[in-house]
């Protein structure tokens, strides 16, 4: 199939395209660029130069991918941003290059990037990965395979969010969030498993292998272990037929490198709703708080 590249589109003559690419209108796109087939680029796109993006991804309006990263450390280096497939990135979401010569920012496959994420300088988005309006990744940070974090949630330079993980919208991270686990707060803090994620992913993590990781949950969470004392029982009591399941060597190894420790259990055992359908109770916490804020504006005045 031919490509379709909208005349008002200005693209370097180095840039190359892939079979059946399509450049909307006032895209730009720079030096040395590669795109992959079939990978839809709508209005008004910047990529920067040295972008390597993959097949069958959809960039949407307004998108920033490859410019130079927010870091004073950055010194015109020769970066840039590595993007897999079947991505969907939207509206205003940005991407920036990496501070260092010969550095990637890396977005794997599958993944959804809504509106107005920022993922900065030398990132490591995952596959399968879903990062809802708004969300802020500071430098460096990883985001495993299939975590989902909500609107807002912010994570600060250096920090890692395990795969399949759980972060609630408005949440703001100071430590790892291991895998499997659902997080929410400021600080964002441990509240159970990511049951759901659990039970949506068969192929992740078979039937009989989560009762083992919420055994694993319990003596990392709910037991007052430190992290040195949980991983040992754990491997010793978390077996499937006499053996450390690949899911459950993952948590050990993720809780043994945390840089700056995993996030702590949550100070109130409260219980978030765990639903196939997403109900008012998911929210009413934050509407809770901000009502209680409007109030005491009010009564300043």
């Amino acid at each position: 199939m031919p490509q379709k590249i909208h005349p008002t589109a200005c693209i370097d003559p180095s840039a190359r395209l892939g079979e059946d690419v399509s450049v909307g209108p006032y895209t730009i796109i720079g030096a040395n660029v590669q795109i992959g087939a079939r990978t839809e680029i709508l209005a008004n796109v910047t990529i920067g130069a040295d972008t390597i993006i993959g097949t069958d991804n959809e960039i949407h309006s307004g998108a920033i991918i490859g410019d130079k990263p927010q870091d004073i450390s950055y010194h015109n280096d020769r970066s840039n941003v590595i993007i897999g497939n079947g991505n969907k990135i939207r509206e205003y979401a940005t991407i920036h290059k990496a501070t260092g010569d010969g550095q990637s920012t890396l977005v794997g496959d599958n993944n959804f990037i809504m509106s107005f994420v920022h993922i900065a300088h030398n990132c490591r988005i995952g596959n399968n990965v879903v990062l809802v309006n708004l969300v802020q990744l500071a430098g460096h940070v990883q985001i495993a395979d299939n975590a989902t974090l909500g609107g807002m949630a912010a994570v600060p330079q250096h920090l890692r969010v395990g795969r399949l993980a759980m972060i609630g919208a408005y949440s703001r991270l100071f430590q790892d969030v291991p895998p499997f686990m659902l997080a929410e707060g400021n600080p964002a803090e441990v509240h159970s498993l990511n049951i759901v994620g659990l039970k949506r992913n068969p192929q992740l993590v078979p039937p009989e292998i989560a009762p083992v990781i919420k055994n694993a949950y319990r003596i990392l969470y709910r037991q007052h272990n430190n992290v040195s004392q949980a991983v040992a029982r754990i491997q010793k009591e978390c077996l499937l037929n006499g053996e450390l399941p690949e899911q459950i060597r993952q948590l050990i190894e993720f809780s043994r490198t945390a840089k700056k420790g995993i996030s702590r259990s949550a100070s109130k055992n409260k219980d978030l709703l765990q639903s196939e359908e997403s109900g008012f109770e998911e929210t009413q916490p934050f509407f809770e708080k901000m009502y209680t804020v409007f109030n005491k504006k009010i009564h300043r005045q």
